[in-house]
């Protein structure tokens, strides 16, 4: 039998996902905010990458509600061929394929402490599934190394492995629900 394709997991991932009551994907929202809001207070983390939900992926609202304190940088679509973007802070507006993204976003990379990645699918090796255009990817390539890169999605989105292309870069950990789970040591990759 063969393998299944990133096409076929992204359908596969992106209905499960969908699948779930908008309830229990706030509830686990909220839930996965206050893992991340402790995270950052524990490592003394000011700054943060991050993103406004699209379709059914977590909402981080609640991390900037909870914590006014911590900065927070958005992604502006700024190119698609190669696939760039640039990062801001709020307000957010709506932007490329309905995206919320940053009014002004004078940054080529987020000057953050701690990154954090969506994804369709998350594998035990780090690696991430995105929708396939490769935004995330030129971003992780070009990261400083002591930028904390978690992957943020819920349980369901996890999976023991994934196809990876050469480009692909894998997350340090994954922010769920459940908890914080480290794949790579913080600072590594």
């Amino acid at each position: 039998m063969l393998d299944p394709t990133k096409a076929d997991l992204r359908k596969r991932f992106k209905a499960l996902r969908d699948g779930c009551p908008p309830g229990e994907r706030a509830a686990w929202s909220r839930r996965i905010c206050a893992h991340l809001g402790a995270f950052c207070a524990g490592r003394g983390i000011q700054a943060a990458g991050t993103f406004g939900p699209f379709g059914s992926e977590v909402d981080l609202g609640p991390l900037a509600d909870a914590n006014p304190q911590l900065a927070l940088f958005f992604p502006r679509v700024a190119g698609l061929d190669p696939p760039r973007l640039a990062w801001g802070p709020g307000p957010l507006e709506p932007g490329t394929w309905g995206l919320q993204e940053p009014a002004a976003a004078p940054h080529a990379l987020p000057p953050v402490q701690l990154l954090l990645v969506p994804g369709l699918a998350f594998a035990a090796d780090g690696h991430r599934l995105g929708y396939g255009k490769g935004f995330y990817d030129a971003v992780l390539a070009g990261l400083r190394p002591e930028v904390i890169v978690l992957g943020v999605g819920f349980e369901l989105q996890r999976c023991e492995r994934l196809p990876a292309s050469p480009q692909d870069r894998p997350v340090q950990g994954l922010a769920t629900e459940a908890g914080i789970t480290w794949v790579h040591p913080e600072g590594t990759s």
